[in-house]
This record gives structure tokens, sequence and C-alpha cells, in this order.
């Protein structure tokens, strides 16, 4: 019944085998293409760059120091949640996998021209460019662990809970344009964290609640049928939080 092909376009990361995983139970993927992760040398430096030298310190002294704290005390969350959603590790399948550098490489642009997919999937890349995005007819729909626009960036759940903002908390599935989450919304999922998850288990939280929404987008996509809402403001753009962000707020 599917006729229209899909490539899955993501971050070499645990996140995107469990979407993926979960998305071939109901749907045919024709390809996945998978992006190597940014040495951290290259991302320490891209960062600095964009938002400056001291909130860099702050964010690499929040990953070492208090990441690893909260992952130790969410160690049984985070086991309960993944048994519980059934989340998936095995890795892409080699027949339909391509390993590319970067997705905004010619290696990739050459790729979605062969395929000449119908419906592109992104999880967790970094940002696509025009030239990729002009290579081929295909829709591209991101799932984006934040309700946008208020929540763009990274760790949309977090900054939500650090805003007094629960109400949005969730996931959004979007069409993927030039800018950082600013495509139009096609699906916005919300759910409410226990007191015992943390930063580290949010995202677990809303990956669960947004494969099932970006499974019915994509259903809805196969027949023709997206509904699409655009939104005049641009919100604001998140960072990983520094290490005094964290520790000045209640949030955890």
């Amino acid at each position: 019944m599917q006729q229209k092909k899909i490539v899955f376009l993501a971050s070499d990361c645990e996140s995107s085998r469990w979407v993926y995983n979960e998305l071939i139970k109901s749907l045919e993927i024709d390809a996945a293409i998978i992006e190597q992760p940014l040495s951290k040398k290259t991302l320490i430096k891209r960062r600095i760059k964009k938002i400056g030298f001291t909130k860099v310190l702050g964010q690499i002294i929040f990953s070492a120091v208090v990441v690893p704290v909260l992952k130790m005390k969410a160690k049984n969350r985070r086991n309960f949640l993944i048994k519980d959603y059934k989340f998936d590790f095995t890795d892409f399948p080699e027949g339909k996998t391509k390993r590319i550098s970067s997705v905004n490489d010619d290696n990739c642009r050459i790729l979605l021209a062969q395929i000449q997919p119908d419906i592109i999937v992104v999880n967790g890349t970094r940002i696509i460019s025009k030239k990729i995005l002009e290579s081929c007819n295909a829709v591209f729909i991101n799932m984006h662990v934040g309700i946008t626009p208020q929540y763009r960036g990274s760790h949309g759940g977090y900054w939500a809970l650090y805003n007094k903002d629960s109400q949005n908390f969730g996931t959004t599935i979007h069409r993927v344009d030039s800018g950082v989450d600013t495509g139009a919304v096609l699906k916005q999922v919300f759910t409410t964290p226990a007191k015992e998850d943390n930063f580290t288990t949010y995202p677990l939280l809303q990956t669960n609640i947004g494969i099932d929404a970006l499974t019915e987008v994509l259903e809805q996509a196969l027949k023709d049928n997206l509904t699409e809402t655009t939104h005049a403001e641009k919100g604001n753009l998140y960072h990983q939080p520094t290490v005094w962000q964290y520790l000045l707020n209640s949030t955890k």
C-alpha cells in the first residue's frame, strides 16, 4: 500500500536507533543516511563562536560535573523507561544504510538525488543547509524534543520547566526549513515528567510521545494529507544550560 519512498536522515545516536526501529514496525524505510557526530573539539569551537567562551565554559562544567551525577541519580528511572517504552538499540541495517560525515556534504546531496525520496525523516542532525533541502523534491519532517516556536534548539523540555511553563513540556513534529526548528508545525504532543525524572530522562519521555506523533504524521504524508500550522513569532532559541543556570534554578 505504501508507494512513496521514505529516507531516514539522522545522527548516529541512540535516539535515532529508537526512532528508526519503531518506525520500521509500520512503515517501509528505503534507506538510512547516518551522519557522524562532530568531534568535541570542533563542537566546542563552534559553540564559542556562536554564544561566547564564558557560556561554553559553563556548559562544559555542567556536562562534566553535574550530568554524571544526574545520570547516576536517575539510573533506575532510565532503565525502567527504556524497558517500559521498549526502546530498541539495534543498529541500522547494513544493507540499507549509508554513512556520511555531514548532512551538508556532497555525499549526502548525491545520495538524495539518486534515491529521490518523497519523504525524509530527520532526527538529531546538525542544521540542514538550503543546498540539501533543495537537492530533491521530498518533504523534510523532523521530530523536535521541545515545543516550537517557544522552545527551539536544545533541551526544550528542561527549559519549559526552567521557565515554569510545564504545560509546554512536549514534542513537536514539524517541516524542516533553513532555520533552527522554525518550520511549519505538523503535530504537537505533551506530557508531564514524574518526580523521579531529571534533565537526563526528560528526552526519553519526549521521544516516546514523539514517535507515535511522528508515525501519525508520516501516515498522513503518505496520503498527501498533512495539516500545517505556521507561526509569525520565532520564539526563543535555547542551548545546553550552564552549571550556574542549573544550580540557580529549582528545576532538576
